[in-house]
């Protein structure tokens, strides 16, 4: 690996992306750029060692001139308005937040040169199919947030195929840990119930609680999303990164309690 590669980490100061860019730097990295809006990150989660701008990526004059500065090799999309229950009620922001500002992104850096895009997208993608879900299964969203990702994909496959960068796509499947917004009512259901308890509040759970999930610490997360930018054979690949053990609701609602 080329510890002077130009990368750039969006989505720098949330809860993944801050983890990746720790990583990044604690594996020997010399040159990684982050960049965040803030709107659900934290300036206390930026790595020192890191160089960081705040920067809304639907502003395409100031996208444009990070990616000119930066000019990444690399880049790690995280960056994302992962607010899926609510996406319905908000279309143009969730789409202008998430596949506009991709392409905002994405434009510039192949101007620049860009070699490599990891994009992480989302299991909404799958939409209401019966689980597991599989990497060869199709793509069938049923809400605006997961319509964006499954976008968000395509673009990348189409302009890869005309402009000659390589890419790979991750799927996370509830990721929780250390350093995550516990205050976002939209997602994960380890930080909501948290949430509520640290507010004194009851949590609910829906249904009889028998359905089951599998949880991914952002521990276990962070050295695959690296180690897929660099492995030849990941190219050009879409990836679920979670475990196979899985938990139901109410046992999950007992370890937080």
């Amino acid at each position: 690996m080329d510890n002077d590669l130009r990368i750039l980490v969006t989505g720098s100061a949330g809860f993944m992306g801050s983890h990746l860019v720790n990583s990044l730097i604690d594996n020997g990295f010399k040159n990684v750029n982050g960049v965040d809006d803030l709107s659900g990150g934290y300036l206390d989660n930026v790595n020192s060692k890191s160089s960081f701008t705040q920067l809304d990526l639907r502003d395409k004059k100031g996208t444009r001139e990070l990616i000119a500065k930066v000019k990444p090799e690399l880049i790690f999309h995280l960056a994302a308005d992962a607010t899926e229950g609510r996406s319905q009620f908000t279309p143009i922001s969730c789409t202008e937040r998430n596949y506009l500002a991709y392409l905002n992104l994405l434009v510039p850096a192949i101007q620049h040169g860009v070699k490599k895009v990891v994009l992480t997208s989302s299991m909404s993608v799958y939409g209401s199919q019966t689980p597991p879900f599989t990497e060869e299964m199709e793509r069938s969203p049923d809400d605006i947030y997961g319509i964006s990702k499954a976008a968000m994909e395509r673009a990348t496959e189409v302009l890869s195929k005309v402009h000659g960068f390589t890419y790979v796509i991750i799927r996370p499947h509830n990721v929780y840990g250390p350093g995550q917004n516990l205050s976002d009512p939209y997602r994960n259901v380890v930080a909501i119930f948290i949430n509520c308890l640290l507010n004194n509040k009851h949590f609910y759970i829906y249904g009889d609680g028998e359905q089951k999930r599998a949880f991914s610490h952002i521990d276990d997360f962070t050295p695959y999303i690296i180690k897929s930018a660099f492995l030849q054979e990941a190219e050009g690949e879409i990836f679920n990164i979670g475990p196979i053990e899985e938990y139901t609701i109410n046992e999950l609602a007992q370890v937080v309690l």
